[in-house]
């Protein structure tokens, strides 16, 4: 069973954890690269990082037989001074072979870096015109409260820019916001770790309430907070339980993000 890891922070993953994913069977792994508080000192050091992510990430992952496609942009808690640099160098990021969108961004009311939600969404609006521009998909931040509200501003802000619907995945959705975004014809992510109140047994209901075209999981694995990199194959684990078919397994866990991503593999 070849399967993706959607959503994942390189620096979190040992050996060992690239060694185990591996033999579970997947194939691949999409790394956020817009960094996150340790990078908000300055534009430079972010594109830093995606430099590391996109080089040498991808070299440490080969290794085990995992191809790593990068998603690049600025962080709504990782906002540096000079944030405009990064915006100027995401249009030629998004022109390399492995950088596949946008993300992890959006808006964060809590956002230590850039309290200011008017700044928040004047940069997240320029990185959703530069994802439509390249004909990529953006990655969004779903903030802890008030979702509803928060979901609504995102479509209406991809709708003022023109990106697809499909083309938007709102990240850290539970069981109260898959079917919202997902009826809104956006993509729908399960960050399936302990800070997201959300285990494999939850997202494999979730997947089977919910419209299965529409949904992407992941470890969301971090190494500021306890995550299990293994997530993705205890899924997939916890959906045969349920009485779902291998080929809807193959649906969520490889062909949407395989699809949404364009990754053709």
């Amino acid at each position: 069973m070849h399967l993706i890891d959607s959503h994942v922070m390189m620096e979190a993953l040992g050996l060992q954890d690239l060694e185990a994913m591996s033999a579970c069977g997947v194939k691949a792994i999409i790394a956020d690269a817009a960094g996150g508080m340790d990078y908000a000192t300055s534009a430079q050091a972010a594109i830093n990082y995606f430099e590391h992510t996109l080089v040498g990430e991808t070299k440490r992952a080969s290794d085990y037989f995992i191809n790593i496609y990068v998603i690049a942009g600025i962080n709504m808690n990782a906002v540096p001074a000079d944030y405009e640099k990064i915006l100027d160098a995401l249009p030629g990021y998004l022109k390399r072979e492995k950088v596949v969108g946008i993300g992890e961004v959006g808006l964060e009311p809590k956002s230590g870096t850039c309290p200011d939600l008017t700044k928040q969404e004047e940069i997240l609006k320029t990185e959703l015109r530069i994802a439509k521009e390249h004909d990529k998909p953006a990655v969004l931040h779903l903030p802890a409260t008030e979702r509803t509200g928060w979901i609504e501003r995102y479509i209406k802000l991809i709708d003022e820019v023109g990106l697809q619907r499909n083309k938007a995945i709102i990240v850290h959705s539970d069981a109260s916001t898959t079917r919202i975004i997902t009826n809104a014809g956006c993509m729908a992510g399960l960050s399936v770790l302990p800070m997201r109140r959300m285990t494999p047994e939850d997202a494999a209901r979730i997947i089977s309430e919910n419209d299965m075209d529409r949904i992407l999981v992941s470890s969301d694995s971090r190494i500021r907070h306890r995550s299990d990199p293994l997530s993705v194959p205890r899924i997939a684990v916890q959906m045969l339980r349920l009485g779902l078919k291998e080929e809807d397994v193959k649906r969520v866990l490889f062909d949407n993000p395989n699809q949404v991503f364009n990754l053709k593999i």
